[in-house]
């Protein structure tokens, strides 16, 4: 689940990977890209049961649930309320838990010449890992910014006020950039307490977007997870 004004691209990296062993799946949430907005769907504490639907559709009763920030938020959101739905949980970078004093940027607050910078820790090296290439990328994520501001409202970036984390009681892997200028470390250390099985790798030298900065060592990351928590799981 990708981030807020991303898209399901996002994850380019993680889908070229992990396709050859899995199934892999990376949406546009309602809104975002090229899913259209449904009726109902005004925050984003509203994306979980639509999510549940949407994978019901599909025929899929279990998987493995991962996101980036605001896609990681609705995957905790999700794995709380539908646990018996995924059988390990991957969060990045992600709002889970309120962690007082610790300050959560929202990055559409970032001025035009700091929001790169603002995100990722080192920009050039973003570039050069980047999916998003393409004018149609840049419109979509363009449009992306208005959609995440509606999801935000006058709430803000925060956890889901009725998610019980202690029903997550599945394997997680967070992973969290150090240089995260959004959702600092503190916010990962935090989650690693509240859920009752989860382990926390800290990449050095990445910032909000480890999938996209460093896609080598967040593949690497989760395979080693996957095939150690899930033995039944074997990535080629």
């Amino acid at each position: 689940m990708h981030g807020g004004g991303g898209t399901g691209k996002a994850f380019w990296h993680q889908l070229e990977h992990f396709s050859p062993s899995l199934r892999v799946i990376a949406p546009d949430m309602p809104g975002f890209g090229r899913s259209e907005w449904i009726d109902g769907v005004e925050s984003v504490d509203h994306i979980p049961p639509v999510l549940k639907g949407w994978l019901d559709a599909l025929g899929i009763s279990q998987c493995i649930l991962g996101g980036n920030s605001m896609g990681g938020r609705v995957a905790l959101s999700f794995a709380a309320h539908y646990p018996e739905m995924v059988s390990a949980l991957i969060v990045l970078d992600s709002v889970g838990v309120s962690v007082p004093d610790e300050p959560i940027v929202n990055p559409l607050t970032l001025p035009p010449n700091q929001f790169m910078s603002g995100l990722v820790h080192d920009p050039e090296r973003y570039r050069q890992f980047t999916p998003y290439r393409t004018l149609d990328d840049a419109q979509e994520l363009n449009r992306g910014r208005g959609v995440f501001a509606r999801y935000l409202g006058s709430q803000g970036i925060v956890p889901d006020p009725a998610q019980n984390l202690n029903q997550a009681t599945m394997p997680a892997l967070l992973i969290w950039g150090r240089e995260d200028r959004i959702i600092p470390l503190a916010y990962g250390r935090a989650l690693e307490k509240a859920l009752p099985d989860a382990e926390l790798v800290v990449f050095d030298e990445v910032g909000h977007l480890p999938h996209i900065e460093a896609p080598q060592l967040t593949n690497q990351t989760i395979a080693h997870f996957l095939e150690r928590r899930l033995p039944s799981i074997t990535i080629v």
